[in-house]
Order: structure tokens, then C-alpha cells, then sequence
């Protein structure tokens, strides 16, 4: 189940020889997918081209070629289950691989094949089950031929088409050709429910063997023969570039093959990574100065204070009549909360390989972003994406920045400086840490009127910020997805509600974080709703209740989550516990973090977790990502944030960027809650509640909220 390492002619091959590798035959099957929206700024996508996912050998093994990349998340396991079971395939002899360059059967609605936004099941379950029962079909039309049977009479088992009255049977590779000469349909029939083996079953992930043997390929495990090594050397303040390099202060050291000029800075090439990390040392290279030399932290937050005090900011969002609400308010409830700039922190730093030349790139990249590695290459390295081979790595976790082709360029332009020579570039974990891109910094102000119940009757929102969907996707207006979701979609039902944005734009690169803006959002308005909820004097999950009549994916994850922790109980001496619940990516998420004080310390010990994804493929997987999000969440929460200081992020390791310790992480508990909901995203929704049920959780302890993270700025850890 490893990632494939072609060789050099895979930059070259056509579809016909793409077909024809491996045996004596194979059967591939078109896939007619439904017109996608142009992406942000655009063109119309083309009109869609038949294309593979599926490739039957002569023995009758069975390559699975999928759209999404496997960076731990186990989706390649989850979308084998669809396809194998769909097509009667023997899920012993199937493997996985990934296509060699994005074309439009492998993108997303947004136009663009992309591992983001927790798509991988929620959108490609359809495709992927259709492509499978138009495989079955035609091995089908093919053996009732040869057999001179009515086809309603086979099924597909073990990858073998049978005949159970005459107990005959064809196996997959015997019937290919003459598959790939029947009419495929369009609408073909799928299983129905009963005949659906791998849904819902814990089946062990693919991926797993080849890590737990040391076999797997990630991005920096690539090897190729006569490959040199890149290590680069980049300004530190972010919108700094070359202002001069002197390749000769390097050029005699010791295994120095060339030093090549980058955007934001150079790559040293030589012999080892080694020799080329000394150099890009000693590189006398000097960069632009710049207007935001002097930024620091404390002129960022002055920038974010001053937008929650703009005037004549356009509206996100504005429904009922807020005025009047808070005129007749019984009560008035204000809050203002503060969330620091994140970085990625993936465990396996940037790096990727290149094989270049002037017209033609083959690539080694763990990457999320394949078109817009095709994109980057296409226009600042004139390489178009017919002559463009990528080989999709595992990746060593993503979190949105492996979406950036920053390393894919620097690669390139590295191999083509030494002759074509395969070049990997390896970013050291201080480049990845104060070099990368990262969750943007955001402040909000919350007002709510209450009636003499208690009861919200309107909500105004301000959010101070950069706008992230403007700056990186093209998103015009005020209501930005990638700085707003979960405000203007928020499932509570309030009669006014009133949204805006003053726009804060900085001078430093931001990047989709796990969960994007649900990550902040949700902390803000669930640790909100905890304060109204407190104001009223009511317990936060029935006051949550209350606000989401109507919502029974909601409620349902909260009942479910209340029963698991025992909610209706008082809680064990000394434990503290918090609830908060997030629709995110489809999936509504509730959880009740519970804590204890220890010496005024927060000491973390369980998180009780309940998710509606709608159904489940693979049940374990579902947990093991909420657990993955959590562990993540908590680590934002608890010790993360990226300061800046004289222009520059001031962190450079997990030393000053602690991510959770073993000895920190809690027993985390996951119940899915299945209620026929549409399919909803995993990877995602994990993060959002985390923060503000523990923020409940210190509220219940200390009769404080906690209005900005991480925790450790104020003491708590």
C-alpha cells in the first residue's frame, strides 16, 4: 500500500501506455462526474473527461487510484471500503496509488484537486461508488456473454463475477477485455444497503503495515539515484525579498553545487543535506528592507483592537431587528475574546524532490494542493501539466499548509540549476516554524440582549482580522467563509442577528488551519454562549437546548455527549467539566472536557466526544480523528501561539512551540451518533468544541472565563 516511485518515464507517458502497465490487461472504467464550479477568479473548468479510478489487473488484482492524500487521516482505507465493497472486489489483493497529475475528474467543487475541508468522504462517496458499480456492470455484461446467462443472475465476489445457480465462476482478470468493449452506463445500479460488507466495519487501514515496518515513503524518505540535496536560506521578515547574493561566499565549501535564487531567498545545493544546510549558513545573502521591519505582536493587537472600534463596517450578516432587541433587553451580556497567529507544526517538516528540466518536472511531494503545485509550476516555472509527473508521498500530517507549492518551486528551480540532477529540498524544522504560513490572528466583540428569561434575543458580532478568503482565494464581499464560518451558518436559533467584519489586513502569509475559521469561531461563540448562559443563571447544555429547537443533528450529538458524560450527575470530586457543540464540515460535534486544579494548574483527564457524520464507513477511523482533533485542540489551547517580533515570527522549535505531551493528553471518549444525516466530513470537526468546553470547564472551576488563548499566557498550565 506504499506510495508508487515511477521512474523517469512516467513524465512522458500517454494515456494509452498509462492503461497498459502492469499486466497483460486491464479494465478501466469512466467516470462521468458532474460539472464543478470555476474556482475563485478563474476560468470555467473544461467540459469533464472520462477518467480512471479504478484499474483491474489480468490476476485479477485491483489499484484503486484516489483523489485525496494520505497524511494519517486513513482516508486512502476509507475510500478503498466504497469502491472495493461497491465492486465486489477482494479487499486482500487491492492496492492504492494516486493519480500523476490533478485533471478535472480528480477536483473539488472549488475546481481544483485538493486534500481539504474533510471532502474526502463526504464528496467523493458518490463518485467513488458510481465508478465501482460501472465496473461491476460491464464484468457483469462480460460473463453473462461468455457464460450465454442473464446477468441479473451474476454477482461479483472476491473479485471473481459468479453464477450461484450453476456455481460457475470468472475471475475479474479473465473478463477484462471483453469489459472494456461493453457499453458502461451512465446511472448504473449500486448495492443496496444489505449488500454493503466494509460500511460501518472497522476495517484496518491500509497504510498502516508499511509505517509500522519502516517501509512507507514520506516526502523527506525519497532517494533517487544521483540526487543532491537543497537547503534553503529565506528572509526573515516576511515580505522581505533578495536584495543580493554572493554565491561565492559559498561556493568553495565543502560538496557546494550551486547556489539558486528563489522567491524570499535562496537554496544551497550540495552533495548532502548536511553540506548544503553549512552553506545556506555562511551564505552571504542580504535582503529588501522593509515597512514592517519594526512589527511586533503588541502593533498587531493594536491594529485588531482599533478594527473592533471601526465605524461604517458593511455587514457579513444582518437579520431581525437587533436595535430593538437591545433596547428592551433585560440584560446585556459583552464579551471580547483574542486568538493568536498557529503554526502547522506537521511532525514531518517541509521538504520535496525534484527531477527538472526547461519544459518538463517530475515531482516526490507529500502535498495537499496538487493543482496548485500545477499552477505555481505552470506560471513561475513555465512547466505545463501535461509535462509535469507528481508522485504524492505520504504525508507527515498537513493541517492546510501542506496546500502551499512553496517547496515544489524551490525544488524545481534547484534541479534545473544543477542539470537536471534530482534535487530534494529539506526545510529544517526552524525554516518550517518561522517561514510558514499560519492560522491567522483574530480578535472578536460579542454582544447579546437577553430577555427576562434569560433567552438570546439578538446577537451583534464584530470580528477585527485579516480576511483570509480575500487574500488567498479571491473571495469578494464581506462575508468571508475562511473568517466567518460557524458565525453566519451558526445553527442557533436567535430571532435578530447582526455579523461584520472590520477587515485588519497584515503583512505576514496566513494559511487554512485545521478547521480554518471554525478553530476560532467556535471557540468565541460557544464560550459565549456559555456566558449568556451563566448570566441567566441556567445550566449551558440546556441553554444551548433551548437556542437550537428545530436542530435535531444538534441535539442529538448532545444528548448523546450529556448521557456518555454523565451530565445530569454531579461530577466527581474535584472534577470540573465545560460543553460545547460546533457544526463544522457537515458534521455537527458536541464534548464535555473534563478537568481537574491541580496546585492552580489545568490538568486535563477526559474529553467525551459525539459526532453525526451521517454514516459511518469506518467507525474506528471516525474515532481515532475525533481523538486527533482533540490532541490537537488541546494543544492550541493549552501552550500554542506564533508572536512576532521586529518583523519575524520569534519561534523556531517545539522547545518555544510546545506541542501536548503524552503525560498531558486525556482519555477521550467518541460516541457516533447515527441518525440517517447526509455524509458529513471527520478530519475537521474534531478541533472546534475543544477549546471552549475547556474553557467551561475553568469557568466551572474558577468562576472565570477565559476570553484568549492559549491557556498558558494566563497561568493555567
Amino acid at each position: 500500500m506504499n506510495p508508487h516511485i515511477p521512474g523517469p518515464n512516467a513524465v512522458g507517458s500517454t494515456r494509452r501506455t498509462f492503461l497498459q502497465q502492469g499486466l497483460t490487461a486491464s479494465l478501466t472504467v469512466a467516470v462521468p462526474l458532474p460539472l464543478f464550479a470555476a474556482p475563485p477568479g478563474g476560468n470555467p473548468p473544461p467540459p469533464r473527461l472520462p477518467q480512471s479510478f479504478i484499474r483491474i489487473h489480468g490476476d485479477s488484482r485491483v489499484t484503486f487510484f484516489l483523489p485525496t492524500c494520505e497524511m494519517g487521516q486513513g482516508i486512502h482505507t476509507g475510500q478503498a471500503q466504497i469502491l472495493a465493497e461497491e465492486l465486489g472486489a477482494d479487499w486482500k489483493r487491492v492496492n492504492v496509488e494516486m493519480p500523476l497529475r490533478p485533471t478535472a475528474d480528480f477536483r473539488l467543487p472549488m475546481g481544483q484537486m485538493r486534500s481539504v475541508g474533510s471532502f474526502g468522504i463526504r464528496f467523493w462517496h458518490d463518485p467513488l461508488r458510481r465508478a465501482a458499480a460501472q465496473a461491476r456492470s460491464v464484468l457483469i455484461q462480460a460473463a453473462a456473454a461468455r457464460l450465454s446467462v442473464d446477468p441479473e443472475t451474476l454477482d461479483t465476489v472476491d473479485s471473481a463475477v459468479v453464477h450461484a445457480p450453476s456455481r460457475r465462476r470468472i475471475p475479474f482478470g479473465e473478463l477484462v477485455e471483453t469489459a472494456n468493449g461493453m457499453p458502461v452506463p451512465a446511472e448504473p445500479r449500486l448495492r443496496p444497503a444489505s449488500q454493503r460488507p466494509l460500511t460501518g466495519k472497522t476495517v484496518p487501514r491500509l497504510d498502516v503495515p508499511a509505517k509500522v515496518r519502516g517501509e512507507a515513503v514520506f516526502s523527506s524518505d525519497v532517494r533517487l539515484p544521483g540526487m543532491a540535496y537543497g537547503a534553503v536560506r529565506l528572509a526573515p521578515v516576511f515580505t522581505a525579498e533578495v536584495a543580493s547574493i554572493d554565491e561565492g561566499s559559498v561556493r568553495a565549501m565543502p560538496g557546494v553545487l550551486a547556489v539558486v535564487r528563489v522567491p524570499r531567498g535562496a537554496v544551497v545545493v550540495a552533495e548532502s543535506w548536511w553540506q548544503a544546510r553549512q552553506a545556506a549558513e555562511q551564505l552571504d545573502i542580504r535582503f529588501t528592507g522593509t515597512p514592517n521591519d519594526a512589527l511586533d505582536s503588541d502593533e498587531i493587537a493594536r491594529r485588531l483592537k482599533a478594527g473592533l472600534n471601526a465605524t461604517d463596517v458593511p455587514p457579513a450578516l444582518s437579520r431581525g431587528d437587533a436595535a430593538s432587541a437591545f433596547e428592551k433587553a433585560a440584560k446585556v451580556v459583552e464579551a471580547e475574546y483574542h486568538v493568536p497567529m498557529l503554526a502547522h507544526a506537521c511532525m514531518e517538516p517541509i521538504s520535496g524532490t525534484a527531477r527538472a528540466t526547461s519544459d518538463s518536472a517530475e515531482l516526490w511531494v507529500g502535498t495537499q494542493g496538487h493543482d496548485v503545485i500545477r499552477m505555481t509550476l505552470e506560471r513561475a516555472a513555465g512547466i505545463p501539466n501535461e509535462r509535469m509527473s507528481l508522485h504524492t508521498t505520504y504525508l507527515g500530517g498537513g493541517f492546510g499548509r501542506k496546500t502551499i507549492a512553496d517547496i515544489a518551486l524551490q525544488a524545481v528551480l534547484a534541479s534545473r540549476a544543477v542539470g537536471g540532477r534530482p534535487v530534494k529540498v529539506l526545510w529544517q524544522r526552524a525554516d518550517d516554524m518561522q517561514q510558514g504560513h499560519y492560522r491567522q490572528t483574530m480578535m472578536a466583540r460579542f454582544r447579546a440582549a437577553l430577555d427576562a428569561e434569560g433567552r438570546i434575543q439578538a446577537m451583534r458580532i464584530r470580528v477585527s482580522g485579516p480576511q483570509m478568503g480575500r487574500d488567498n482565494f479571491g473571495v469578494q464581499g464581506p462575508s468571508d467563509p475562511f473568517s466567518l464560518a460557524g458565525l453566519t451558518d451558526m445553527r442557533y436559533q436567535l430571532p435578530a442577528l447582526h455579523i461584520d467584519h472590520a477587515v485588519v489586513p497584515l503583512p505576514i502569509p496566513m494559511c487554512p488551519w485545521h478547521s480554518i475559521a471554525h478553530s476560532f469561531t467556535g471557540y468565541w461563540l460557544e464560550t459565549f454562549m456559555n456566558e449568556c448562559a451563566a448570566a441567566a443563571g441556567v445550566d449551558p447544555l440546556i441553554y444551548r437546548k433551548t437556542h437550537l429547537v428545530g436542530q435535531p443533528r444538534m441535539l442529538a450529538v448532545l444528548d448523546q455527549v450529556a448521557a456518555r458524560a454523565n451530565w445530569s450527575s454531579p461530577p466527581r470530586a474535584g472534577v470540573h467539566r465545560g460543553v460545547a457543540v460546533v457544526e463544522s464540515y457537515g458534521s455537527p460535534v458536541a464534548q464535555v472536557v473534563e478537568i481537574r486544579l491541580l496546585e492552580g494548574k489545568v490538568k486535563v483527564e477526559r474529553v467525551c466526544v459525539a459526532i453525526d457524520c451521517g454514516r459511518a464507513i469506518n467507525p474506528g477511523q471516525v474515532r481515532q480523528q475525533m481523538h486527533g482533533g482533540v490532541v490537537g485542540a488541546l494543544s492550541a489551547a493549552l501552550h500554542d501561539k506564533i508572536t512576532i517580533r521586529e518583523g519575524r515570527a520569534e519561534q523556531a522549535t517545539f522547545g518555544d512551540y510546545p506541542l501536548l505531551r503524552i503525560h498531558e493528553t486525556p482519555r477521550v471518549e467518541t460516541d457516533i451518533v447515527e441518525i440517517g444525516s447526509p455524509l458529513g466530513g471527520v478530519g475537521e470537526p474534531g478541533v472546534p468544541p475543544t477549546a471552549p468546553a475547556l474553557v467551561g470547564a475553568i469557568h466551572a472551576a474558577t468562576g472565570r472565563f477565559v476570553r484568549s488563548l492559549p491557556l498558558a499566557d494566563h497561568g493555567l498550565v
